[in-house]
């Protein structure tokens, strides 16, 4: 029976290849920012629920309170986000990744090795005696 091995790669190759770059950045510049903005209302919710207690009381609807309100949109924004995720994902980053994946396996990255050492010196028949 023939034992495969698995294939070796170059990731350092791969790492700086401007393909595997451009899915880091725009991977990045998505998923940075909805980081952030979701980071911050659940912070301005938290904060608006210890300061603000008598506007996260008031009623919306028949026992319906603005807190209540607030809190279940931490729901829908995590779904949103999730959804808006995926069909990036889909467009975007998923043909991205796999054109990195197809290049590496092909061989095709041709970027520099980051850490690139120089042949040593010969001795001389001098520094030998």
């Amino acid at each position: 029976m023939e034992q495969r091995h698995p294939p070796s790669y170059d990731w350092e190759r791969i790492e700086q290849s401007p393909e595997f770059q451009e899915l880091v950045h725009k991977r990045r510049s998505f998923v940075l920012p909805a980081t952030i903005f979701f980071l911050a209302y659940y912070m301005g919710f938290i904060l608006l629920t210890g300061y603000a207690e008598d506007f996260m009381a008031s009623s919306v609807y028949q026992g319906l309170t603005v807190g209540y309100c607030l809190a279940l949109t931490q729901f829908l924004m995590v779904f949103v986000l999730g959804i808006m995720y995926l069909k990036r994902s889909d467009r975007d980053y998923d043909p991205l990744a796999q054109r990195v994946v197809d290049m590496a396996e092909r061989g095709e990255l041709t970027t520099e090795p980051r850490f690139a050492r120089e042949p040593a010196a010969t001795p001389t028949t001098e520094a030998t005696r």
